[in-house]
C-alpha cells in the first residue's frame, strides 16, 4: 500500500502546481480581473502548503488534522469572498456565509475529539450549519443575483453548485470513514479527490470567466485580494494627461 506520507506529499505538489498555473493564468487576465485569479491561487496554494507541512508532521507521528483544517480555512475564506462578490451579496451576507462555513469547519474538528452527548451535539451542529450554508446560497444569494448581469449570474451558479458538491462530497467521505466502511487511507484519498475537484474547478471556472469578472470588478471589487495593477498595466497616455 502507498505510504500516507507519499499521498500527502503528492497532494501538496498537485495543489501547489495548480496554484502556480492559476497564477500564470491570472497574469494573462485584464488587470481588473486579477484579484479573483489571486484568490484562486491563494486557495489552491494554501491547501498545497498545508499538505506539504503535514508530511513532516505525519513522519513525526503527530496529528495532522489541525494543519489540514487550517488549510481548509484559507480555502473557504478565499472562496466565500469570491462567491459573495460575484453574487453582489454585500458585506453582511458574505460574512454571514463565511461565518457559517468556518463555524461548521471547526465544530467538525472539535467533534472528533469529544465523545458522548457533547460529541453528538457538535456533530448535529455541523449538519445544521451545512443546511444554513445551503439555504444562504439558494435563498438570499439567489435574490441578490437578480440585479446582476446574465454572465455573473451564470458564474455564480457554477460556483454555488461546485461549493455544494464539495460540501456533500466531504460529508459523505467523512460519514463513510466514521461508520467504518472506509479506512483512514481510503478516507484521506476520497477527501483529497473532492478537494481537487473543488480547488481546480474553482480556479478553472474563474480564469475562463473574464466577462463576468470584469462586470463584477466594476461594482464589487475583491478587496482582500485587490493589490492593484502592475505598473505595466497603466496607460502612459492617461498618466501624461493626468499630469497635464
Amino acid at each position: 500500500m502507498i505510504s500516507m506520507t507519499y499521498i500527502l506529499a503528492g497532494s501538496g505538489a498537485l495543489f501547489v502546481t495548480g496554484a502556480l498555473l492559476f497564477l500564470l493564468g491570472t497574469f494573462r487576465l485584464p488587470a481588473a480581473c486579477r484579484p479573483y485569479g489571486y484568490a484562486a491561487t491563494v486557495a489552491c496554494g494554501g491547501m498545497g502548503v498545508a499538505y506539504l507541512i503535514m508530511v513532516p508532521v505525519e513522519l513525526a507521528g503527530m496529528e495532522t488534522d489541525f494543519t489540514r483544517f487550517a488549510g481548509y480555512s484559507v480555502v473557504w475564506i478565499a472562496i466565500c469572498f469570491v462567491v459573495g462578490a460575484v453574487a453582489n451579496a454585500g458585506r453582511r451576507l458574505t460574512l454571514a456565509l463565511l461565518g457559517v462555513v468556518l463555524a461548521r469547519l471547526w465544530i467538525t474538528y472539535a467533534s472528533w475529539s469529544v465523545d458522548g452527548a457533547v460529541g453528538l451535539f457538535l456533530t448535529l451542529s455541523t449538519f445544521a450549519a451545512l443546511f444554513v450554508g445551503v439555504y444562504l446560497l439558494f435563498g438570499p444569494f439567489m435574490r441578490a443575483i437578480e440585479t446582476i448581469s446574465g454572465e455573473r449570474a451564470l458564474l455564480y451558479s457554477k460556483l454555488r453548485n461546485l461549493v455544494v458538491l464539495a460540501w456533500v462530497g466531504l460529508v459523505v467521505a467523512g460519514l463513510l470513514n466514521g461508520v467504518g466502511i472506509t479506512d483512514d487511507f481510503v478516507g484521506l484519498f476520497l477527501g483529497i479527490y473532492v478537494e481537487a475537484i473543488l480547488l481546480l474547478g474553482f480556479g478553472g471556472i474563474l480564469i475562463r470567466s473574464v466577462d463576468a469578472l470584469e462586470d463584477t470588478a466594476e461594482t464589487d471589487p475583491l478587496l482582500p485580494f485587490d493589490i492593484g495593477p502592475l505598473e505595466s498595466d497603466s496607460d502612459p497616455d492617461a498618466d501624461i494627461s493626468a499630469a497635464d
